[in-house]
Formats: structure tokens, C-alpha cells, sequence
């Protein structure tokens, strides 16, 4: 069974010869741009992926790095001419296999056939993790009735219903009730106990007013004036006060236009986490950015609360939005801002993997100037 292989190579590179030699065991797609081959994988990821180090734009390594953002179930094998010394890279990375040197072309073909078939068990486990949603229940289907059948009686009424009901349908008889008066003694001794009732009661009243008075006659307390609070200083920038302040706002500016120029952005925006702008390089005017960076800043609280649950303090979420005119990328910095790039691509088209490389350097740069 056949596997599809993407090979990242120069052109004439001896790597691409090396990888025609399979035959037909793999449907090869052959890259000389790291970049188009990023678009390729995001959409349509292969099993394998073979790549030699020394790319141009970036390296075979970083594409290594790269990838397993996209969360998909490749596996890479990263090729080496004449340098050893990145295989410890290579395996920090997560590279699947480094191969370096001149190589026999049964090696290459079991190394490739390994990695699809780990990417393949990769695929299948992580579908297997996934709970399968369930099925809602179906409703009952309507009960039919035989013709010439009676229909069933209806459920008897509780006895309050049943009740009022009879009395409603049945005219009862009325009975008055009858009364007693009291006697002449009753009545005089009924009227002495609530005369002298109503004496205590005024005295009562007559205390309670007086009692009044004099509270309101005697001085009030004097209220203590209250302790003033510390004031907070304006430049404490601790680990839950990540601030834009008028010292570090000159760093942060200058990080992202280094970053506009080295990409050839139409606008880099750093905002909150409830998307406002607080330091932008460019502009991006002719865009609705009011109402779609509230939409980007609803998104990434989702992906910050899944970072916080798994205790990653360091990690990296991206948003990627590849149009016809527009392209935007959306970078989580530090789970409390968000670094937004905005392409239009009449005037420079983006490179996802110099993006990336590119903002994750600046995003280092714009931690070290909020630890200042």
C-alpha cells in the first residue's frame, strides 16, 4: 500500500534524486519553497515528510519546528549532507528520524515506510481519543387507535379538584351558623382588661420617647479619619501587571517595526485580551479591525484557559487567515496580549514560515521588555 511523501528539497538537490528511487511505493510531491510547502501540509498533510537542512528562508530545522503547531500526524525525517552536529536539535524537536551523510537507498526506504506508518497509528489513535458524540434520542411515535374502540378514560382528578368540581355541577344547601352573644359580666370584664392595657402601653410609649431624646441630646462620636491607602507605584510591573507603560512603550514600538519591515506588513497591532489597540505600526484603516479583533480576543480565550489547564506557561497559539486580499495572523504573547499581523497581498504576500520565525523572535523581545 502506497503512502504520500512530501520531499523538501533545492532544485537538483541529490536528495530529490535519492527520493525518485522509491517507485511507486510513494505518491511523492516534490517543494523547493519551505513556505508552499507549509500551505500544502496546513490543507492536505502527508504522511512522511523529507526534508534536507539547508532550505531557503529558513531550515530544515525550523520547518521541523514549525510543523507540530499545525497538529497534524506527519512525521519528518530531516537529511543532513555533511553536518552531524544538528541531530541533538533534530531530536529535541521531534524530528521522527535524522539521517546523515550518504545513505543506501533500502536505508531511506525503511525510514520512510516507519515514518508513514507512524504517522498512520498517530491518526488512529488520536481519532480513537476522541469521544463520539451522542445520539439523540428519538421521539416516541404517536399512539394509533383500532376504529371501534373507545378512547381510554381520563385520569381521575385529586380530591381537591374532584371537590370542586362536584360543587361546581352540585348546588349545595346553605346552613348559617349559628351565634352566640356573650353575657352583661363577660362584656364589663372584657372592657377593664384592655383599659388597663392601654395604659401601660402609653407609658411604654411615653419612656421609649424620652429615651429618645436624650440619645439625640448627647454628642455623637467622633469618627475616626481613615488610614490613607499606599499608594500603588506607576512603573511595578509584576508577573499579573503586564503593563504598556511610557518606558517600555518605545522598546515594544520598535520591536514591531523592526518586525513590519522585515516582513513588509500592512499593520502589527499589540492589543489586550479584550482586543484594544495599544501600540500599533502602520495602519490598517480600510479594514473593520473595531469588530474583528473582539472576534480574535473571543477565540484566544478558549486556547489561553487550555494552556492554563495544562500548566504551559510558555506556549504559542496562532490564529492564520489566508484570503484573496488579506492575510492575518494572530499570536497569543504571554496569554495576556495579542500580536495581530495584518498582509495585504497586492503589496507583499506572506511567507507562513518567515512569520513565524519572525514573530516568535519578536515575541521573545517583547517579553524581555515587559520583564524590564
Amino acid at each position: 500500500m502506497s503512502y504520500r511523501l512530501m520531499v523538501v528539497a533545492n532544485e537538483g538537490a541529490p536528495l530529490r534524486d535519492m527520493a525518485g528511487q522509491l517507485g511507486d511505493e510513494a505518491q511523492i510531491q516534490f517543494f523547493s519553497s519551505p513556505n508552499d510547502a507549509l500551505w500544502e501540509l496546513r490543507t492536505n498533510p502527508p504522511e512522511a515528510l523529507l526534508t534536507e537542512m539547508e532550505l531557503q528562508g529558513m531550515s530544515g530545522l525550523e520547518l521541523a519546528e514549525i510543523l507540530p503547531n499545525f497538529e497534524v500526524p506527519t512525521r519528518v525525517v530531516l537529511y543532513s549532507a555533511n553536518d552531524d552536529a544538528a541531530r541533538a536539535e533534530a531530536e529535541a524537536a521531534g524530528v521522527f528520524r535524522f539521517l546523515y551523510g550518504s545513505i543506501a537507498p533500502d536505508e531511506l526506504r525503511i525510514t520512510l515506510k516507519a515514518a508513514s506508518e507512524a504517522a498512520v497509528q498517530a491518526a488512529a489513535q488520536q481519532a480513537a481519543e476522541e469521544p463520539e458524540p451522542e445520539p439523540e434520542p428519538e421521539p416516541e411515535p404517536p399512539r394509533r387507535r383500532r376504529l371501534g374502540t373507545s378512547a381510554p378514560p381520563p385520569p381521575p382528578l385529586p380530591p381537591a379538584a374532584s371537590s370542586a368540581a362536584s360543587s361546581s355541577s352540585e348546588r349545595r344547601e346553605f346552613t348559617p351558623a349559628r351565634v352566640t352573644l356573650p353575657s352583661r359580666a363577660e362584656r364589663e370584664a372584657a372592657a377593664t382588661s384592655s383599659s388597663s392595657s392601654s395604659s401601660s402601653a402609653s407609658k411604654g410609649g411615653l419612656a421609649a420617647r424620652s429615651r429618645a431624646a436624650a440619645a439625640r441630646a448627647a454628642p455623637a462620636p467622633e469618627a475616626k479619619p481613615a488610614a490613607p491607602e499606599e499608594a500603588p507605584s506607576a512603573w511595578r510591573n509584576t508577573a499579573t501587571n503586564l503593563v504598556v507603560t511610557e518606558k517600555n512603550i518605545n522598546i515594544i514600538r520598535s520591536v514591531m517595526g523592526q518586525l513590519s519591515k522585515d516582513l513588509g506588513t500592512q499593520s502589527v497591532m499589540l492589543t489586550d485580551r479584550a482586543g484594544m489597540v495599544l501600540v500599533e505600526v502602520g495602519t490598517a484603516s480600510n479594514l473593520p479591525m473595531m469588530i474583528v479583533l473582539p472576534l480574535l480576543s473571543t477565540g484566544f480565550s478558549t486556547t489561553g484557559e487550555v494552556a492554563r489547564q495544562l500548566r504551559e506557561e510558555d506556549a504559542t497559539s496562532v490564529y492564520i487567515h489566508e484570503g484573496v486580499n488579506i492575510d492575518l495572523y494572530c499570536f497569543d504573547v504571554m496569554q495576556r496580549f495579542l500580536l495581530v499581523l495584518v498582509f495585504n497581498k497586492k503589496v507583499a504576500s506572506s511567507k507562513i514560515g518567515a512569520v513565524w520565525i519572525n514573530a516568535k523572535r519578536s515575541i521573545r523581545e517583547l517579553r524581555e521588555a515587559f520583564d524590564k
